[in-house]
């Protein structure tokens, strides 16, 4: 017998538990599949970093609600997810990144974001463990945010659960079905399910999955590192990004967490069957750790710290991808978060399901559609050394990069 739902969500990742979690409170009957178990590949080895300014006023728009959504998850469901508004610092080394944080709090005021650019001994004051003493310029931002993502993966599945999503691990998807255009459900290993709506959130799998010409991103390797208890780490302490090195530190388990961007990314064209198979490289993070040494002096040991990594997407234009796929009503996407989709899940997935219910919504987010690559030849070439730019030179604008 052939099971049926209103709509099927492939992926249990972040964004995959969050569209489920909001399918359900719209109604739809839902069911969330996994080839592996529920919430357990990339998105909970994240870093978890959440920053409200973006560079449009459309990923402002979206990343502020984002932070919203996060701040009312845990009062709405009384599932913890580690949350903490810590505001964040930006450091800049380089005059060409020092005129990126001038850039960026101007862009602030004009979105209605909260920075101001502040001294080395406010910065130092509010991470005491910065050494700031050299930089070119400090930005903060007093609404960014960071998680646990570990808990905030399991707990939206867990949440979408209680609304009455039924969830499948260990369930691979073989084929998405279509009748004439229109897709119809899915073929796994076990059976046929039947629905009009497919969401394709399979994050690293996602693009072989859909096997879409719009989707074009590939899964790129990131790692970081928490080190061991620090007595003078706090919660509350900021994030702290140093622009120039591409890294990023935040307080974690009592101590810190490092992670970066290096300039020649692991690309993972033909992604591992599950992120514990992916190759980690220690030497990768002791290098950026080394990068920032002026600033985090006690990050230069890395004795006893524990390395994790995943296989975030990134896309040839470094926007998300979400909406409807080309070419085939009913199916959809949710992905290619060019390492900064967690910590919006909530709001890319609220929009996505608003898109679902009523099409013309769509327009909406006309940047993050497929829909704008649809007929477009793109070589692999291209899109390899594309995706490899935009993830080895994260924190840089274009302008930035032009001159670094």
């Amino acid at each position: 017998m052939t099971e049926t739902a209103d709509a099927i969500v492939i992926g249990s990742g972040a964004l995959g538990g969050s569209v489920a979690y909001h399918l359900r409170r719209a109604g739809y009957s839902t069911l969330l599949l996994d080839r592996h178990d529920i919430a357990s590949q990339t998105s909970p080895r994240a870093a978890g970093l959440s920053a409200v300014l973006r560079p449009s006023a459309l990923m402002t728009r979206l990343a502020r609600r984002g932070a919203e959504l996060l701040l009312d998850f845990e009062r709405e469901t009384g599932i913890p997810i580690g949350l903490h508004r810590s505001g964040s610092l930006k450091l800049a080394r380089s005059a060409a990144l020092a005129e990126q944080l001038r850039q960026e709090i101007r862009r602030a005021a004009a979105y209605g974001v909260e920075a101001r650019m502040v001294n080395a001994q406010e910065a130092a004051r509010l991470m005491p463990l910065l050494h700031a003493e050299a930089a070119a310029a400090i930005a903060y931002f007093p609404e960014d945010l960071y998680l646990d993502p570990a808990l905030f993966t399991s707990g939206v599945a867990e949440a979408a659960r209680r609304l009455g999503c039924v969830s499948k691990p260990n369930t691979m998807v073989e084929e998405i079905l279509l009748d004439g255009g229109r897709v119809c459900g899915v073929r796994t290993a076990s059976g046929i399910i039947s629905a009009p709506v497919v969401v394709d959130a399979a994050g690293a799998w996602a693009r072989g999955l859909a096997r879409s010409a719009a989707l074009p991103m590939i899964a790129v390797r990131h790692q970081l590192v928490v080190t061991r208890p620090i007595a003078e780490v706090r919660a509350e302490q900021p994030v702290t990004r140093v622009l120039d090195a591409n890294v990023y530190v935040r307080p974690c388990d009592g101590g810190l967490m490092l992670g970066g961007y290096e300039s020649e990314p692991l690309l993972l064209d033909e992604p591992p069957a599950s992120v514990e198979d992916m190759p980690l490289d220690l030497a990768i993070l002791e290098g950026l750790a080394a990068a920032v040494r002026a600033e985090f002096p006690i990050l230069s040991d890395l004795e006893g710290a524990k390395l994790r990594g995943g296989m975030p997407t990134m896309t040839l234009d470094d926007e998300h991808l979400i909406g409807p796929v080309p070419g085939v009503d009913g199916f959809f996407v949710i992905g290619g978060c060019n390492v900064g989709g967690l910590s919006t899940a909530l709001s890319f997935a609220e929009t996505l399901c608003g898109i679902i219910a009523d099409p013309s919504a769509a327009v909406e987010i006309a940047p993050l559609l497929p829909a704008r690559f649809a007929g477009r030849d793109i070589p692999e070439a291209s899109l390899r050394q594309a995706c490899r730019l935009h993830y080895g030179q994260h924190y840089w604008s274009d302008a930035a990069r032009a001159t670094g």
